[in-house]
């Protein structure tokens, strides 16, 4: 995702691996600026007085911060860019989702965490969801209160059944090969009236997203759910260069 995912998606046009695989990034579905070590002072006594104060609060923010809190790895970066915001809006795709604060969301294909910090912020548990071991391990150092890191499958989510109200899917299932079979093992995760929620790049030529050949269409994507016995729910149109589905079972 600069053109974001346009710089990530040749790179694995040239390795020629553009699906969900454990040892590529999967998500939302889904960026080499060094790692960041802190070095201690030295005269931690001629620091002023409120200094420790500030400090501590500052960390207390972070937890809440849409803002991941370690160091993002640099083949993760691009799931982080600071435009992404502009378009990918992730307020409002979490207002438009109406969730409570008993819910419990599944995010596949989660990345750096980029919606499961955001939604664990409003729910009552995340499950964190992907296949590249990087991004599992980043999650894990997170270590994001209501959240859980979830290792999946390519075709297997691996969420534990029953367990979810909604699974949202963001810019991954382009990158699924076979999405019946995937859609198949996301059903038994969701309790009665759970819904599924799909974010794709609109199939047409845009500043950011992965290139048109890797693309899932809009219509691609409603075949494959209605043939798993889903059903239409909300088709939202308010991001500019991805289509928002939201399918009951």
């Amino acid at each position: 995702m600069e053109a974001l995912f346009v710089s990530k998606a040749k790179e694995q046009e040239q390795k020629g691996q553009h699906h969900r695989e454990g040892s590529q990034k999967a998500g939302c579905l889904i960026l080499n600026r060094p790692r960041r070590y802190y070095k201690k002072m030295r005269n931690k006594d001629r620091r002023p007085a409120g200094f420790v104060v500030l400090f501590v609060l500052f960390e207390l923010l972070k937890i809440g911060s849409a803002e991941p809190r370690s160091p993002v790895p640099e083949e993760l970066q691009y799931l982080e860019e600071p435009d992404r915001g502009e378009w990918q809006m992730p307020e409002r795709v979490i207002e438009a989702l109406r969730l409570r604060e008993s819910d419990v969301v599944a995010d596949v294909g989660a990345g750096t965490g980029y919606f499961s910090r955001r939604f664990a912020r409003q729910v009552a548990h995340v499950y964190a969801e992907d296949v590249d071991p990087e991004a599992l391990s980043f999650l894990r150092r997170e270590a994001l209160a209501k959240v859980t890191v979830v290792p999946g499958k390519p075709e297997n989510p691996m969420l534990p059944p029953n367990s979810c109200d909604l699974v949202f899917i963001c810019d991954v299932l382009h990158m699924v090969e076979n999405r019946p079979v995937f859609l198949r093992n996301v059903i038994p995760a969701l309790k009665p009236g759970g819904k599924v929620a799909v974010i794709e790049f609109y199939r047409r030529e845009l500043p950011v997203g992965p290139p048109l050949w890797a693309k899932l269409s809009e219509e691609e994507a409603k075949k494959d759910f209605l043939k798993g016995a889903f059903k239409l729910d909300k088709q939202l149109t308010f991001l500019p260069y991805q289509y928002f589905l939201i399918f009951t079972k």
